[in-house]
């Protein structure tokens, strides 16, 4: 017996490693296709099922199953996930504001990303294979990053999930001035990536010795890079408040001034994403720019018989990825597309103007209307549809506050138990600590304007990286380093 639980304790951590190679690598191909929806069933999913049979199989045979469901912290995921199964009984059943399979598609979903919590408190048994995992994580990161300037600038593949058409798997490329998706097949979740990783490493450098501190900073600066061709503001500012938070609690808070410069500095040599800010302040906020004003005597008109302007935009050709438009490219390669009377001219900041209108002016609403229908469990899971790009509000909706309130408990009760003795262990295991309770916060700050805790990759990562931090609080744990 001893010698099948060795084995199923091996296998379990090569699993995890697995995880963390294969979930940010392998790109995003479909292999079943879900009816009335565009997420698909992926080899991920399977990955992911075969781990939780194994890590099943080792309760069991270890007799360690009641531990699990003594730990405060998988008795509030439980708790989470049983008013998510209420919630999508309610929708399904009472209110009619979901379809079936979907919302229990989206529900095993949330099952199977924050399974990988508990399984990798489970299979990290000691110092050595926080090292390993770190260390695997470091070398998926500079993948990443290096597949991101193929993206950019040696025209290498994209798969990305961006419509119900590219989510098909289709071989795309970039155009010019399009955002780099790298192996994340969104923009947007590779700056979340990106973020957490780069928060997390903030703490570690002031703790590895020189070797790796000179890794570490080129593969911070790399990182960094690639964060600002993404434009991603929220990952920007994220990343920023995360690398402060951790900073402060390790007191090295001169260190933040120098943060603060680089960011200046940062937003004000020319890039997209300075200019994504700076339209985020004169069209968002100032309510400026230059607007569409029609003539009376105006012939464009669009399907709704609003008057519009002709804008010059890519065209969506085959195989290409078509995101912005830039001033390099030649006129044949732009079609007519409408701009309606008050919103701005300018194609950068029309994207600014739409990305915050279509969060203010239909998902959050939305997400409020499904929370004031059912406030306590919500109108169940998928009722919201695919995106809502603000978490909070998303689950207001989805699960009500009961299901809230019982993922802010989680999350409250990891960070507790994440600090819990953290000034009487190892240099190594308090700085990485330090560094995940900084990016649990830089998370949740992706979350307020993106799905996050719902993007498959990250939300995995996420999940992995904090039960790894957990498992160091095991009492048999090695904390000499």
């Amino acid at each position: 017996m001893q010698k099948w639980q060795l084995i199923f304790e091996r296998t379990l951590f090569i699993l995890v490693l697995v995880m963390l190679v294969f979930i940010p690598l392998y790109p995003k191909l479909p292999l079943f296709n879900v009816a009335n929806t565009f997420v698909a069933i992926r080899l991920e999913d399977f990955l992911i099922a075969a781990i939780t049979f194994v890590w099943i199989g080792y309760l069991l045979l270890s007799q360690t199953l009641k531990v699990i469901l003594q730990s405060r912290i998988n008795r509030l995921l439980f708790l989470f996930w049983g008013i998510g199964a209420l919630s999508l009984f309610s929708g399904i059943f009472l209110t009619h504001t979901t379809l079936p399979h979907l919302g229990l598609l989206h529900y095993l979903r949330r099952i199977e990303f924050m399974i990988l919590l508990p399984i990798a408190v489970t299979a990290i048994k000691n110092l050595h294979q926080v090292k390993i995992s770190l260390i695997t994580l470091a070398v998926v990161v500079f993948l990443v990053n290096i597949y991101a300037l193929g993206q950019q600038y040696l025209g290498w593949p994209v798969i990305s999930t961006g419509n119900s058409e590219f989510s098909k798997g289709l071989i795309l490329y970039l155009t010019p001035g399009a955002r780099v998706n790298s192996t994340f097949a969104g923009h947007y979740d590779l700056a979340i990536f990106l973020s957490l990783v780069l928060v997390a490493a903030v703490p570690l450098f002031f703790v590895v010795n020189k070797y790796w501190k000179v890794l570490l900073v080129f593969l911070s600066i790399l990182s960094f890079y690639i964060l600002v061709l993404t434009a991603a503001r929220q990952a920007f500012v994220a990343t920023l408040m995360g690398a402060i938070v951790g900073l402060w609690l390790i007191k090295k808070r001169i260190i933040i001034l120098l943060m603060l410069i680089i960011a200046s500095l940062t937003l004000i040599y020319p890039s997209q994403l300075r200019d994504r800010f700076i339209s985020t302040i004169t069209i968002n906020i100032q309510k400026g720019g230059d607007r569409y004003v029609p003539e009376n005597n105006t012939k464009n008109n669009s399907q709704f018989n609003i008057p519009t302007l002709q804008l010059a935009t890519p065209v969506p050709t085959k195989n290409r990825v078509v995101q912005e438009a830039t001033k390099s490219a030649t006129q044949d390669e732009y079609i007519a597309s409408d701009i309606a009377p008050g919103e701005p001219t300018d194609t950068t900041q029309l994207g600014v103007y739409r990305s915050l209108g279509i969060r203010v002016n239909y998902e959050w609403p939305a997400a409020i209307r499904a929370f004031t229908k059912n406030p306590l469990i919500g109108t169940g899971y998928a009722s919201l549809g695919l995106a809502t790009d603000n978490d909070v509000l998303r689950s207001l909706g989805e699960v009500g506050l009961l299901g809230t309130v019982a993922f802010i408990l989680l999350l409250i009760e990891i960070i507790r138990t994440i600090r819990t003795n953290i000034n009487s262990v190892g240099r190594l295991i308090r700085f990485f600590k330090v560094g995940v309770i900084a990016m649990i916060l830089a998370f949740i700050l992706n979350a307020m304007f993106i799905d996050a805790f719902e993007a498959s990759k990250v939300a995995v990562l996420f999940w992995i990286i904090i039960g790894i931090a957990l498992a160091t609080q095991k009492k048999d744990f090695n904390h000499t380093a």
